[in-house]
């Protein structure tokens, strides 16, 4: 299994929930965060994320989307983000018993 590090140059981390997703745009290799923002779910603002994002990183291709609920919440986002060219994946869920109250 390859290494998300070794083999992207970003990863874009997006928390999603009914009406604003956050996104933060991260270095790879370092972890760096670069940016953070959030945006409301409408069509109109899911477009102005991926803009957004693909601004940051030079429209770089080879990113990878880790979408919290990519198959609920994150459904939409993730079809307009493959639709654009990048690669999604979805983040694991975490147990809610063992963070409670602790956070993400």
């Amino acid at each position: 299994m390859a290494i998300v590090a070794h083999t992207r140059p970003f990863v874009i981390g997006v928390d999603t929930h009914a009406r604003n997703h956050s996104f933060a745009v991260l270095t790879a290799a370092t972890g760096e965060q670069i940016a953070a923002k959030q945006f409301p779910t409408t069509s109109a603002g899911l477009n102005r994320a991926v803009a957004w994002v693909s601004r940051l990183i030079g429209g770089d291709l080879t990113a990878l989307w880790v979408i919290e609920g990519a198959a609920t919440y994150g459904a939409r986002l993730a079809r307009v983000v493959t639709d654009a060219g990048y690669e999604v994946a979805e983040a694991a869920r975490m147990d809610a018993r063992t963070h409670h109250r602790v956070g993400k």
